[in-house]
């Protein structure tokens, strides 16, 4: 089985979405399908598991290396939160995982790459926390929005919910990208460090007030800020 590029696994709280609060293991890895120019540092906070400059810091890591991480932290029976980087660029070589683990596993994705749910049936026990990137992300709308990909995991994994990144009004576009798709809405404020993510929270809480939206905070920048391993 191929190795997996893993930027780091650790064991945390779950600081954002559906299950914010929520004990989990992070597993990490490293890569993405997208740049996402328009954000750059400010707006991924997990820059050095995308941007090959720290391609150097990540480390191949077998199905079973994975599991052993993982194992030091059952006895607090976790969540499993897959998270990147881009996770489902290594949905095939995953799925060992997927099965094994008993718990909740999210996928934190930008939900661009499909996954065929009857091939690989574990997946539709996995809650997808879809991530799809905004036009403040600076990607073209045909890069960053797979309609066909979003449905799919809507229809196949029941959990699975959006969970956007804002720093103005978007709701037009959150729109044409929930469009008749019957999942929960996450709005939470752009930002890499407290202070950006002091500065826009309070129009979120707003938007998403006035929206219907749900809120989401980011607890883990805003008590760590850019730290690793939270």
């Amino acid at each position: 089985m191929k190795k997996i590029p893993i930027s780091e696994i650790f064991y945390s709280i779950q600081g954002e979405g559906k299950y914010c609060g929520t004990p989990s293991v992070f597993v990490r890895v490293g890569g993405c399908n997208l740049r996402c120019p328009g954000f750059g540092d400010k707006g991924c906070d997990s820059y050095y598991a995308v941007d090959k400059r720290y391609q150097k810091e990540w480390e191949l890591k077998s199905i079973e290396d994975i599991k052993t991480e993982i194992k030091k932290y059952l006895k607090f029976d976790p969540h499993l939160v897959i998270t990147g980087g881009e996770p489902t660029l290594y949905f095939k070589e995953l799925y060992p995982l997927i099965e094994w683990f008993e718990g909740q596993i999210t996928i934190e994705t930008n939900a661009t790459i499909d996954i065929d749910f009857e091939k690989f049936p574990a997946y539709k026990k996995v809650a997808f926390a879809m991530s799809v990137k905004l036009s403040n992300s600076g990607e073209e709308y045909n890069k960053r929005v797979k309609k066909n990909v979003i449905k799919s995991y809507a229809k196949n994994a029941k959990k699975s919910f959006f969970k956007f990144v804002i720093d103005k009004d978007l709701k037009k576009e959150i729109e044409d990208i929930t469009k008749n798709i019957n999942l929960s809405i996450y709005c939470m404020p752009l930002g890499a460090t407290k202070e950006e993510l002091e500065k826009n929270a309070p129009f979120v809480f707003e938007f998403c007030l006035k929206n219907g939206y749900r809120y989401s905070d980011r607890i883990h920048i805003r008590l760590f800020g850019k730290k690793k391993g939270v």
